[in-house]
């Protein structure tokens, strides 16, 4: 666990590099995490943001990194839902996409 904390403020230390380093404009951030160009700014300087908008900085920031993320998450639900019985035959798949491609 305390890897993890490590961690975290590892990033929050580094978001300034981070968010320079980016191919993103900073306004294209701020933007984003809906929040003021003072507030932002304030923000890196007190390293401060919450844990809500820093998951919408490292979506922005580290997009390769988020999109495993997702994946595995999606392999977890499927995997539960395997488990529980919640599974289609492919057939009734096949039908609803062919559905959902007509109209």
């Amino acid at each position: 666990m305390l890897d993890i904390v490590f961690g975290y403020q590892n990033l929050l230390d580094n978001i300034e590099v981070f968010i320079d380093n980016s191919k993103f404009k900073k306004e294209y951030i701020i933007d984003r995490l809906k929040i003021s160009r003072a507030t932002f700014y304030n923000k890196i300087k007190k390293r401060s943001f919450s844990v809500d908008e820093m998951v919408i900085l490292s979506k922005i920031l580290f997009p390769e990194e988020a999109k495993v993320y997702e994946l595995k998450q999606a392999l977890k639900e499927s995997k539960a839902d395997s488990v529980a019985g919640r599974v289609r035959d492919h057939e009734a798949v096949m039908n609803d996409v062919r559905k959902k491609l007509q109209g």
